[in-house]
């Protein structure tokens, strides 16, 4: 019998590359015999898709919505491209399903697997659906969701999976010991990371002056600052100096899963994918919702760590201030109040729903059922 193939659609952000790509290696560490390809725009260029591990065919796309007619229309003329250069890739191809991660990127993909009565199952990772989603759901068998919530978007097709996260961003995979002496810091000292992602780290760069540093002095916090921009690590690392503090100031960090474990709090966004880690590593934090997120999910995605796990506190950016941020640090770094929060992630975890993205995709391609 020959392999069966998957056709993953992704694309954009990180947001949706990181867990599409994690999904890929969930589904060939469980089946090698698996042939596995990517299809969506934009897949040649970003820094977020490894070329030289997946399979690709780049598929025209663009943005549909627009309050400019004109990109409305080049968006369709885009898509309308992207739809017969997917259909001829996917008849070639034959995949037996085809899996999306939302964005517009994966509408052709997708519109070219419902013409062709090809499966599809999509992924949502965040608290409210993307546009692109909530348009292709009705054409999907299944739609995993990471957040509880969500599944009520998608009725009897919702079905909650949690985030895939990429080989190596488990907690029991590195040891403590190992990320602290990656980053060079002290095991005596309690460490904050900072990262506030690509689009939204620039707002948090710019507290991190006067009180907000003088805070992560008096609490003897060691920190590791991604800054999201080359132009501002340089600065931020003097001002950390300046002031004695030991931090590791760098724009973006390719090893993320050891910056997870070397924290013991963080203050960040929160994206769906930061929200993950954040559980799996079992990382007390500090909340700032990205203000311009589509929809506000990012509120939303901050309230499943606030209200359900019980292991953060959300901050509005616009009420924050450097003295303000300060305040708020420093009662966050209460002993008892930094270890409630530890201990209620971890509880949290226990009790987490086991069913992934990658056995739902399996039980459909192998056994022809879908979980209820």
């Amino acid at each position: 019998m020959s392999a069966k193939r998957v056709v993953i659609t992704a694309g954009g952000t990180g947001g949706h590359l990181y867990p599409a790509q994690a999904f890929a290696q969930e589904l060939k560490r469980r089946r090698h015999d698996l042939v596995i390809c990517f299809a969506a725009a934009g897949l040649g260029s970003t820094r977020h898709f490894d070329r030289e591990t997946f399979c690709f065919k780049e598929i025209t796309g663009a943005p549909l919505f627009s309050r400019n007619p004109l990109k409305v229309l080049r968006g369709v003329a885009s898509v309308w491209r992207g739809l017969r250069e997917s259909i001829l890739f996917l008849k070639n191809y034959r995949p037996e399903i085809v899996v999306g991660f939302g964005s517009y990127y994966t509408v052709p993909v997708l519109l070219a697997a419902r013409w062709l009565k090809i499966p599809i199952v999509l992924h949502e990772a965040n608290s409210i659906p993307g546009r692109a989603n909530k348009w292709l759901a009705p054409l999907a068998m299944r739609v995993g969701v990471h957040f509880p919530s969500t599944a009520a978007f998608f009725g009897e097709k919702g079905v909650e999976v949690g985030l895939p996260l990429r080989d190596g961003y488990q907690l029991k995979r590195i040891a403590k010991e190992a990320a602290m002496a990656h980053y060079g810091f002290s095991k005596e000292k309690r460490t904050l990371l900072i990262c506030g992602g690509s689009q939204g780290a620039r707002a948090i760069n710019a507290l991190m002056v006067d009180e907000a540093l003088t805070a992560l002095k008096h609490l003897s916090l060691q920190v590791i600052h991604l800054t999201g921009e080359e132009r501002s690590a340089a600065a931020l690392q003097a001002r950390y100096e300046a002031l004695s503090i030991p931090a590791r100031v760098k724009a973006f960090e390719t090893d993320m899963q050891m910056a997870w474990r070397a924290a013991d709090l963080f203050i960040g966004r929160s994206g769906a994918s930061t929200i993950a880690e954040a559980v799996e590593f079992e990382v007390p934090g500090l909340l700032i919702p990205y203000p311009h997120a589509t929809d506000q999910h990012q509120e939303k995605n901050a309230d499943f760590l606030v209200d359900t796990v019980k292991s953060a506190r959300k901050c509005s950016e616009r009420s924050l201030t450097p003295l303000r941020l300060s305040q708020v640090l420093t009662t966050f770094c209460q002993e008892a109040q930094l270890a409630a929060y530890t201990t209620a992630v971890r509880e949290y975890k226990q009790c987490a729903n086991r069913l992934t993205l990658g056995s739902l995709v399996l039980d459909i391609l192998f056994r022809g059922c879908c979980h209820e």
